[in-house]
């Protein structure tokens, strides 16, 4: 058996660790969820951060030169915008002169694996493929949630040990070329740390290269299936346990290039090319691109800062005719614009979609629960349909059926069979439409489980919390709390386009929770002992906003007061209107402009459930722009969903208790939507997940593109392009806070993992203070 010095062990755990840390987690299609895919870079500045990536992935994350010289010589970056990147190292004029100058240099110097020198050396090699293909088989197998009719027997082992035991038995290396294999497999060390440490003592690694950055390079040739472990291990690490699935897949990828450097004979040749490798290249192209980024990003900052800055508190009536909480979600804008419109006296209010319920749900009939809340959060209740038992019995039987019915769908078994046998059933449905769903579980309420020590204190506590984090006060008699969620047909990445607030699922539970815990006479009666007294007319209502059809649906009327349906129905007039309006607003991007006007709900509806449909909707397509601000500084005006909107008041928080709250969950969670979008479009091959047509599902979790590969990450192509142009600019998220400027900075004191994201420019900060907008540095604000 080979061994390990100590030594080398020793000097190898700081690198491992530091290369874990950067591997971002990829949320399974389930609950699937909008991450940073540049998570693990965020103590560094992006412009480091951007040299890094190149050397780990072979590409900067970064817009080809071509598209910024579009943009300024289109005059959307203008030469003041290049005055302000421009410093001591880079000049306006030789970024114009980079830009221009077809010589420059843009390649990246990637650190070489094995693999990658083999294949550059040999005619016809393609051990790069052939190694990623081999541990995504290996890992489809073991990571399987019930897709696959045979189970692999080391299911209970690690993944390295699994791994090792079967290539003990796997052929497959040997026949493609990689001699003695398995005898190299069985002289490997038991544990994943010291192979590790092994496979680091043994092959050439240049000089010039920090370890860690060597171990990344590794790790982001299979970055699908690295972070799916990542997302493995952090769910663990929440519960206070350790889950080693990441090193152990690090042991793996590593041993791979360690047995290919120990059967090719060119071994001299294949350490000279390692050696040759030149760290510096791509230095100038991350520098100068990296401020063209900058550049870019301004002119949208002071096209909204304009905007924001000219508006002006309006006249409010006494009290509103209705309260509408939607989710922050820039979808969310469009449609408040227009219920705004549609409804004189409404009040629409943003909040992040789980409106502070954090909660885990089990639908009857499922023996487990899901999270219904920001992945930055851990939920502290769980909730459960309600129901008589009856109704509880028909759900668990539809749930047992539906899963085998999908079961069957997927089977390898049914390939040739499927059709033939069921297809007299499935016609039908092929022919009108496939399952489509928002998510919504429309038939029982979801209640706090009687287990918890005591529900009273607890629907207190969240009550109070949420009441004072939305701003909600002047009590209409009817607030509406609007969760949201969407509805496709024939889409894995159905979950990206519901609520991130949510965790990858339809708001409709932390609604009507919500709702349920408001009305809640006992919850009144004890709000009204801490002060907080709701006005006895006062009925909270929860509905879902179907963002793909733009309708709202209201829940739980069984108990509304004869005395609030004429409120009721006039709220339901605006909503219909608004639903309209927002339809016909969104069609233009949709392609069904030329559409009668009264065509295009059913174009939509019909949309929702084609199976043929690779864009349903845009999603957050677009998004660019965070706002912490009262509502009257952005009602009226036109943002074309691309701005997430979170009500705030500075008056109000004394302590920038909710300040707090803003800047450490929304404002993030905004974040990692705007950098999965982000890296999607600057580098579609490494961050994104491919074209949606080729989409195998994989292991019940993830997707291949085609039959083999990775697991892809990020967005498919369709979700940032419409066959002719991509629709997504890529822009760093830029939020503006109304707020002094000293509260922020107290906020920021008190959070570096928060502060580390605008001091290293992965988030631009503004503030409006005393009519004024600034933009935050690490040493000073700033007028713009």
């Amino acid at each position: 058996m080979i061994t390990t010095k100590p030594s080398t062990a020793s000097h190898v755990s700081n690198a491992i660790q530091t290369a874990l840390g950067r591997i971002a987690p990829l949320w399974p299609l389930q609950s699937f969820v909008a991450v940073n895919p540049f998570l693990g870079y965020t103590d560094m500045p992006f412009e480091l951060a951007c040299e890094k990536l190149g050397q780990a992935t072979g590409e900067l994350p970064l817009l080809p030169r071509s598209q910024y010289c579009k943009a300024f010589e289109s005059g959307e970056i203008q030469p003041d915008h290049l005055e302000q990147v421009a410093d001591d190292l880079w000049s306006v004029e030789q970024l114009i002169e980079f830009i221009r100058d077809p010589e420059a240099e843009m390649g990246c110097s990637t650190i070489p694996t094995i693999a990658d020198l083999l294949d550059r050396s040999r005619p016809r090699a393609h051990w790069v493929a052939f190694i990623v293909d081999e541990i995504s088989k290996w890992c489809s197998v073991h990571f399987d949630k019930n897709q696959t009719t045979w189970n692999s027997p080391w299911r209970d082992f690690s993944l390295y040990e699994a791994w090792r035991e079967a290539a003990l038995l796997d052929r497959n290396p040997e026949a493609f070329g990689l001699s003695d294999f398995r005898k190299f497999v069985a002289e490997l060390p038991d544990s994943a740390e010291e192979t590790i440490a092994w496979c680091v003592d043994y092959l050439p690694i240049p000089s010039s290269i920090d370890l860690a950055d060597f171990l990344q390079r590794h790790l982001m040739t299979i970055s699908g299936w690295a972070g799916y472990a990542q997302y493995l291990a952090r769910e663990d690490r929440m519960q206070g346990q350790d889950n080693p699935v990441l090193r152990d897949l690090l042991a793996i990828r590593l041993a791979y290039d360690a047995a290919l450097y120990s059967a090719f004979d060119s071994r001299i040749a294949l350490r000279d090319a390692a050696m040759s490798w030149q760290g510096n290249a791509g230095e100038a192209a991350a520098q100068a691109l990296s401020r063209w980024q900058r550049a870019y990003e301004m002119s949208y900052q002071y096209r909204l800062s304009m905007q924001l800055t000219a508006a002006e508190p309006p006249s409010l009536p006494e009290r509103p005719s209705s309260q509408v909480v939607f989710c922050i979600d820039v979808r969310s804008e469009i449609f408040r614009r227009h219920l705004e419109a549609s409804a004189s006296g409404c009040q629409t209010i943003g909040f992040a979609g789980f409106f502070g319920f954090p909660v885990a749900y089990r639908d009857a009939g499922t023996e487990s629960a899901t999270a219904r809340c920001p992945v930055l959060l851990s939920p502290i209740a769980t909730t459960a349909a309600s129901g008589s038992v009856l109704e509880k019995q028909s759900r668990r039987a539809r749930n047992v059926f539906g899963g085998a019915w999908k079961a069957l769908q997927n089977s390898a078994a049914s390939c040739f069979t499927f059709v033939e046998t069921a297809g007299i059933f499935f016609g039908p449905r092929m022919g009108l439409r496939g399952d489509s769903s928002c998510g919504c579980g429309h038939d029982a309420l979801p209640v706090l489980e009687e287990t918890n020590a005591d529900n009273l204190e607890l629907k207190v506590t969240l009550a109070l919390g949420a009441l004072k984090n939305m701003g909600l006060s002047n009590f209409a008699r009817l607030v509406l709390i609007c969760g949201h969620g969407s509805q496709s047909a024939n889409n894995p990445y159905a979950s990206a386009l519901d609520c991130g607030a949510c965790g990858g699922h339809a708001g409709d539970v932390n609604a009507r929770l919500a709702a349920a815990t408001l009305n809640d006479p006992d919850v009144r009666q004890s709000l009204a002992a801490k002060g907080v007294v709701l006005p006895e007319d006062t009925v909270f209502l929860a509905g879902i906003h179907n963002t793909m059809i733009d309708e709202v649906t209201i829940f739980d009327l069984e108990g509304l007061p004869s005395s609030h349906q004429s409120d009721l129905s006039d709220l339901r007039g605006a909503l219909d209107q608004a639903g309209r309006l927002c339809s016909r607003e969104r069609a233009k991007r949709l392609g069904l402009d030329r559409l009668a006007q009264e065509k295009i709900p059913l174009r939509l509806a019909d949309r929702s459930g084609d199976i043929s449909q690779t864009r349903p909707e845009w999603g957050l397509a677009n998004n660019a722009a965070f706002v912490a601000a009262p509502r009257w500084r952005t009602a009226g005006l036109k943002l074309d969903g691309r701005v997430f909107l979170h009500d705030y008041d500075t008056t109000r928080d004394v302590d920038s208790s909710v300040l707090t709250l803003i800047l450490c969950a929304p404002v993030v969670v905004a974040s990692w939507i705007n950098l999965q979008y982000y890296a999607s479009r600057v580098n579609p091959g490494v961050y994104g997940s491919g074209n949606k047509t080729l989409h195998n599902v994989t292991g019940g979790l993830g997707v291949l593109e085609g039959n083999g590969g990775d697991l892809r990450v990020g967005l498919p192509m369709q979700s940032i392009h419409d066959g002719t142009r991509f629709v997504h600019e890529p822009r760093r998220l830029s939020v503006f806070v109304e707020a002094p400027m000293a509260c922020i900075d107290a906020v920021l004191a008190a959070q570096p993992g928060v502060c580390d994201l605008f001091r290293n420019t992965w988030i631009h900060l503004f503030a409006l203070d005393a009519g004024g907008m600034f933009r935050w540095s690490p040493t000073r604000w700033k007028t713009t």
